[in-house]
């Protein structure tokens, strides 16, 4: 079995193992190190180092695939909530003329003598479903509140304790999420500030 020389002045950690799996050149890690590239070269030929950079590879491959699958189902819950907020508003501004018709339509037979029953049937006819923000839940006032002083969909989260942006959609008002993904937006769209 052939020996292995002495590092000199290499440290070896976990994370120079992870730097060079995620591609970073032998002379900006020896930089870093302290050493030469080839005292890294020697490093990395080493038969156990070869394999526990293929095993951390692997688990950087895996790790950005599982980011861009969560980014994925982030963008379609964000587009379901758009829509979702859209098509109520749709809904509401339906309903809100559909009432304003029956109440025109009542108006002229009330000034006539009528049964009470006739009058039970124009305020049925008149009545208008209760709307989305008047049904509101307590997660749907917290997430109100979030949004209203600039949150975006994790404030919303984190604050609601609803864990998840599929348990966010499902509970909370389209309209606030909808409000939380522009406040993101926003943000994202200001530039950093520099330190």
């Amino acid at each position: 079995m052939k020996r292995q020389r002495q590092l000199r002045k290499l440290v070896p950690d976990a994370a120079l193992i992870r730097r060079r799996a995620g591609g970073e050149s032998l002379r900006s890690l020896a930089s870093d190190y302290g050493v030469t590239h080839t005292t890294l070269r020697d490093y990395f030929a080493r038969p156990e180092v070869a394999r526990e950079i293929k095993q951390v590879e692997k688990q950087l491959r895996a790790e950005q695939r599982a980011v861009a699958d969560r980014r994925a189902a982030e963008r379609r819950l964000a587009s379901e909530a758009r829509r979702k907020a859209k098509e109520q508003a749709v809904r509401e501004r339906k309903e809100a003329r559909r009432t304003d018709e029956a109440e025109r339509q009542i108006t002229p037979r009330r000034r006539r003598s009528r049964s009470s029953y006739a009058a039970w049937l124009d305020e049925r006819d008149a009545r208008r479903p209760l709307t989305r923000a008047e049904l509101w839940s307590q997660n749907d006032e917290i997430a109100a509140d979030v949004v209203e002083a600039g949150g975006g969909m994790q404030a919303v989260i984190d604050a609601t304790g609803l864990h998840t942006y599929e348990n966010v959609l499902s509970v909370i008002d389209p309209a606030i999420l909808k409000q939380a993904l522009d406040n993101d937006a926003l943000a994202q769209a200001q530039p950093r500030p520099v330190s």
